[in-house]
């Protein structure tokens, strides 16, 4: 253990066992989200940004996070982008992100993200605000999301501890993913037929209710 830092095991027993578990559940919905987007518009995924590939799968995370939270009184919600986190309680606040082989995170330096990265000066135990930062480790190779993390930080390069979340067994959960159909050749658009004047179809002299 860190001194002033609380140990992983501390930070995991407040936190309990539903809102670990939902984390891990968030991370392998978002990984089905992106597998089902690469199968159905490969074109698109692959065309992707890094920068914009990773965007999107915060946003379908953060698609999941308030819904699996709806009803777990002790977390509650900040969506107001850029600013999105959850607390737990009164003592814990998290931001989502994806997390480098090392645990790094990335962020713009800007003041609140200073702040938010840095923990406060040890006070009562109990009473202090502990910040986490709850994601995924990310593979900028194959652009692949790899394990859940949860990780305790002192600013972006010190990384106090790191932890693994736990992911949900598809078969036992039920953690399925839907392929939409897509017709052959892939999604096409409306189709709308245009006439020349001489061309209309001629009316009837009756018409139906």
């Amino acid at each position: 253990m860190n001194s002033g830092y609380p140990s992983e095991d501390e930070v995991i027993a407040d936190l309990g066992d539903k809102v670990m578990a939902t984390f891990g559940l968030v991370v392998a919905q978002t990984r089905a989200d992106l597998n089902v987007y690469r199968r159905t518009f490969p074109m698109w995924a692959s065309g992707a940004t890094d920068r914009g590939l990773l965007s999107w799968c915060h946003d379908r995370a953060w698609a999941h996070l308030p819904r699996l939270f709806d009803g777990v009184s002790e977390v509650s919600f900040v969506d107001q982008p850029p600013l999105r986190e959850l607390y737990v309680g009164l003592r814990y606040r998290l931001r989502w992100k994806k997390h480098d082989v090392f645990d790094r995170v990335a962020t713009y330096p800007t003041q609140t993200a200073v702040e938010f990265l840095e923990q406060d000066p040890p006070t009562l135990a109990g009473m202090e605000e502990i910040r986490l930062v709850a994601g995924y480790r990310w593979d900028p190779v194959t652009r692949e999301i790899g394990s859940g993390i949860l990780s305790l930080r002192n600013g972006n390069e010190k990384v106090v501890w790191s932890h693994v979340l736990d992911e949900p067994d598809a078969d036992r959960d039920g953690l399925t993913e839907v392929t939409p159909i897509v017709p052959a050749g892939g999604p096409t658009a409306p189709q709308i037929v245009v006439h020349r004047l001489d061309e209309r179809p001629q009316q009837s002299g009756t018409t139906e209710s």
